[in-house]
C-alpha cells in the first residue's frame, strides 16, 4: 500500500491479524508511534472481505470494504481523547490451517460479543467518572450485522444490566430508547455494505465524521474475535468543517452500490474459484483512452516472464528472468476511445499483452455504461494470478470518474452555501 500511494521507502509499515479487530488496533499502533514522537504522520487502514459457508447465517451478512484514518499531531479533524481494552481468551470464532472458510458457535459469539463490547466502555467510563456513556454524541460499535450492536443497546437499556463487571457504573453505562434511535441506529452502515469486518467500525466512524459538527464527541467501539475490543473516543475539532469535502462521504461510496441478484452473486463466487466457465460468463472489459490533464503512471513490463509490475522496477523481480525490462506510462486520468468485443479466444489474453499492445481494462463499470468521451480514474485493481501458489500481480486499470465527480459536488454545494450566507 505504501508503494501503490507513493510514500517511498524510509516507511515503517506492518500487516495485522486481528480478525475484525485489527482496522482500529492500526489506528492504535500508529497513534503510539506518533505519541512517541517517532513518526509525525501515519495512516492507518482496515480493509476486509468477510468469508462463509453457503448457506450459513454468516453468509447473508457478508460484506468487503475498506475504512482509513490518516493520524498526525496538528490541524486535526478529531483529537483521539482516550482508549480502553478489553480482551479474553473466548474460543468463539475459527479457521483451521487450509480451510477456506471460518466456523463459528453462533449464539456463543454474539454473548462474547456484547461482554467485550461492554467491557471495554465500562473501562473508559473507570478512567473518566465524570463522564456517562448518554454524554456522548455519536456512538458505533462493530457491525457483523444489524443485530448485535442493536442486542447491546438492549442490554444496555434494561433496569438492571447483570453483565457488567463493575455495577457501580450501571447508572452512567445504561441508555435510554431515545438515544438509541437517535445517536446509534443512524450509524447502522452494515445494513447498505453488509459486514466489512476489519472495515466495519472504521466505515461507521467515517460516516459520523461526515455529519459531526466541532465540539461534538464520538464513541467507537470496535471488536474482534478471540476476543479483543478497543473503546475509541474522539473529540471533534474546528478543522472538520474546513477539510469536509476533500474525499468522497461514505454516502458517496454507498450512493454507487449496485444490487445484483442470487444468480449474479453465484456466478462471482465461480469466478473467484477460478472457474473457465466464470471467466466466459464475465468477461473483462478492455479499452483504448487518451490522457487528458498531463499525469501519468508509471509501471513496467518483463518482456521474460510476461510479468507486470507496479510500482515500477529497473528489472525483474525474478532474480534468473534475463526480461528485458521496458517501462510504460499511463495517464492517471484518460478519456475513454473505445472498447474492445473480444472473441471467445480473445477472453483469456492475458493481461500483459493487452498492456503491451497500449490497452487497458475497465471496472466498475458494465459495457453498456461506457461511451466515447465519458472520463476515467485509474485505480490500482488485481490484474491476474499465476495459479494458487504463485504470484498475485496488482497494477493500474480505470474506472468512470468517481473521486472528482464527488469532490466537485460537494464544493459546488459549499459554494451554494456561502453565496446564501453572503446575500
Amino acid at each position: 500500500m505504501a508503494s501503490f500511494i507513493g510514500l517511498g521507502n524510509h516507511v515503517y509499515i506492518a500487516d495485522l491479524e486481528g480478525a475484525c479487530n485489527s482496522g482500529m488496533q492500526s489506528n492504535a499502533f500508529v497513534e503510539s508511534q506518533i505519541l512517541s514522537g517517532r513518526i509525525k504522520y501515519g495512516l492507518a487502514v482496515g480493509t476486509d472481505v468477510a468469508q462463509a459457508p453457503e448457506g450459513d447465517p454468516l453468509e447473508y451478512a457478508c460484506g468487503s470494504g475498506a475504512g482509513a484514518f490518516l493520524l498526525g499531531r496538528d490541524d486535526l479533524v478529531a483529537t483521539i481523547e482516550d482508549t480502553a481494552a478489553y480482551s479474553s481468551l473466548t474460543l468463539d470464532f475459527w479457521r483451521r490451517d487450509g480451510i477456506h472458510v471460518p466456523s463459528h458457535f453462533g449464539r456463543t459469539t454474539v454473548e462474547a460479543y456484547i461482554k467485550h463490547v461492554i467491557g471495554a466502555i465500562e473501562g473508559l467510563l473507570m478512567k473518566h467518572p465524570e463522564v456517562s456513556l448518554q454524554d456522548f454524541d455519536y456512538i458505533t460499535f462493530h457491525q457483523p450485522s444489524g443485530y448485535m450492536p442493536m442486542k447491546t443497546c438492549k442490554t444496555l437499556a434494561q433496569d438492571k444490566i447483570p453483565i457488567l463487571d463493575n455495577p457501580e457504573l450501571e447508572d452512567r453505562i445504561r441508555l435510554t430508547p431515545q438515544f438509541i434511535e437517535e445517536r446509534i441506529r443512524p450509524w447502522l452502515k452494515v445494513l447498505d455494505t453488509g459486514n466489512t469486518y476489519a472495515a466495519a467500525t472504521l466505515v461507521a466512524t467515517c460516516d459520523i465524521l461526515d455529519h459531526a459538527k466541532p465540539g461534538e464527541d464520538v464513541l467507537a467501539v470496535s471488536y474482534g474475535s478471540g476476543a479483543y475490543t478497543i473503546a475509541t473516543w474522539l473529540h471533534v475539532e474546528e478543522a472538520i468543517t474546513r477539510k469536509r469535502g476533500r474525499t468522497p462521504t461514505v454516502q458517496d461510496y454507498l450512493n454507487r452500490r449496485r444490487d445484483i441478484s442470487l444468480h449474479t452473486y453465484r456466478r462471482l463466487m465461480r469466478f473467484k474459484q477460478h472457474s473457465i466457465r466464470s471467466k466466459l460468463e464475465m468477461p473483462r472489459i478492455v479499452a483504448t483512452i487518451e490522457p487528458y490533464n498531463g499525469h501519468t503512471l508509471t509501471f513496467t513490463l518483463c518482456n521474460g516472464c510476461h510479468r507486470v509490475f507496479y510500482p515500477p522496477r529497473d528489472r525483474c523481480l525474478e532474480y534468473d528472468c534475463k526480461g528485458p525490462v521496458e517501462q510504460r506510462t499511463i495517464p492517471r486520468n484518460a478519456r475513454l476511445l473505445s472498447i474492445d468485443k473480444p472473441t471467445v479466444r480473445e477472453q483469456f489474453v492475458p493481461t500483459f499483452d493487452l498492456l503491451k499492445e497500449g490497452k487497458v481494462l475497465i471496472v466498475d463499470a458494465f459495457a453498456s455504461e461506457l461511451v466515447p468521451g465519458m472520463e476515467l480514474e485509474s485505480v490500482m485493481r488485481r490484474l491476474d494470478d499465476e495459479g494458487k501458489a504463485g504470484l498475485i500481480i496488482y497494477g493500474p486499470v480505470y474506472r468512470p470518474i468517481f473521486r472528482t465527480k464527488a469532490l466537485i459536488k460537494e464544493a459546488e454545494a459549499k459554494a451554494v452555501t456561502a453565496k446564501v450566507l453572503a446575500t
